[in-house]
């Protein structure tokens, strides 16, 4: 019996772990992965392959496997770490002090490293060239993938594919949903300006604490009131600054937070309302604001046909019916959407909990970690898509 795509990923399971380890020990921030970007390309040249450095200006790789005919298909993974200081304790743990890779972007190379392997071994099966794109900047809007496109790695191209590892999914889970699949983020600033003065004599002040307060608990109305239940829309105060002494009324007041959307109609709604909103408060106290909301990624949105495609790669991968999953919408940002909006796209999670269940952390913790095992399923689904393009 021929092997399996998945067969084959798990005989090259040691150089996968060797990669995403070495990934791991040697994190890089966004905008900074100049030793990623060349160990990829590194990785690449010695399985044959050509690859462009510094696509688009920024340090993203790119390479293609001529194949077959046609536009090709895109396979795409984020290579840029984190500023959290890593407490795993795992003997490949962060060297690069306060920088660590705690959203699996050391997994998602590692597994399209070993999917371009895969490939070139099998080029003679694929119907249309296959290219790789190794994304930094996906964490730090605007994000690395605008810089990719300009830099023309979608550019005869019929679809593109991504899969993020999940760390709270249990392990061989693949999931994701067709249509709007991840949010939309906005970023909210508003400065609310008032005339401080002794606090033993507000009287004689207009206080931007009791404004900002209120303004806080009125933004809670805006998605329960100008949102309908079919629709979904998160309004979050995520930070209040002011002040420096207790007996001193401040000036003013910083308000930060997020919003987050999966429609572009619910999107200005919301955002026209909170506006209106905090301005409203600030005079009705005697106060101003100074409302910026701030443009971070679009909505996420899984072309059907991609989708499906996607999830059958999975199933022939070798993942059960019953672990392909219809997920929930996601209230996190992804820059994947910005491939969406140039080419057919499809963005599915893999989950990878490890075994241990007090070992299980969320994304962007000091103690994040995933399963190994997945790395090999991650790399036959990435290589089963392109093969079924």
């Amino acid at each position: 019996m021929p092997e399996t795509t998945l067969q084959r990923a798990q005989s090259i399971s040691e150089a996968l772990i060797g990669w995403r380890r070495h990934l791991h020990a040697n994190p890089e921030l966004s905008g900074q992965e100049r030793q990623t970007a060349a160990f990829v390309a590194g990785a690449l040249r010695d399985m044959g392959y050509a690859p462009q450095e510094n696509v688009g200006g920024g340090y993203g790789v790119v390479a293609e496997l001529t194949a077959g005919s046609g536009p090709a298909v895109a396979l795409r993974a984020d290579m840029d770490a984190l500023p959290i200081a890593e407490s795993t304790g795992l003997p490949f743990a962060s060297r690069n002090p306060g920088v660590m890779h705690a959203c699996g972007h050391d997994a998602h190379t590692a597994m399209l490293l070993g999917a371009a392997r895969l490939l070139a071994e099998r080029r003679a099966e694929l119907k249309r060239p296959v290219r790789f794109l190794f994304q930094p900047s996906e964490e730090l809007y605007p994000g690395g993938a605008p810089q990719l496109i300009n830099g023309g790695a979608l550019d005869g191209v019929e679809a593109v594919f991504g899969l993020h590892i999940i760390s709270v999914l249990p392990a061989g889970v693949v999931g994701g949903r067709s249509g709007p699949f991840m949010a939309a983020v906005n970023t909210l600033d508003v400065r609310v300006i008032g005339r401080g003065g002794h606090a033993a004599m507000p009287e004689s002040c207009v206080d931007p604490i009791v404004t900002a307060s209120a303004m806080v608990l009125s933004l809670q109305s805006v998605v329960s009131r100008n949102v309908g239940m079919h629709e979904n829309a998160v309004v979050s105060v995520t930070q209040i600054n002011a002040g420096s002494a207790d007996n001193v009324i401040p000036n003013e007041v910083r308000l930060r937070g997020t919003i987050r959307t999966f429609d572009e109609g619910v999107r200005s709604r919301v955002i026209e309302r909170v506006t209106e909103l905090c301005r409203s408060v600030a005079q009705a106290h005697g106060a101003t604001a100074e409302v910026t909301i701030s443009p971070g990624y679009p909505v996420l949105v899984n072309d059907p046909g991609a989708f499906d495609r996607a999830m059958s790669a999975a199933r022939a991968a070798g993942v059960p019916e019953a672990a392909c999953q219809e997920l929930p919408l996601q209230g996190g940002g992804e820059d994947f959407a910005y491939y969406g909006a140039k080419a057919p796209a499809a963005f599915v999670f893999l989950g990878a909990a490890v075994p241990d269940p007090a070992r299980v952390f969320p994304h962007h913790h000091p103690q994040f970690d995933v399963d190994e095992r997945m790395l090999p399923l991650g790399t036959a689904i990435l290589a089963e898509f392109a093969l079924r393009s």
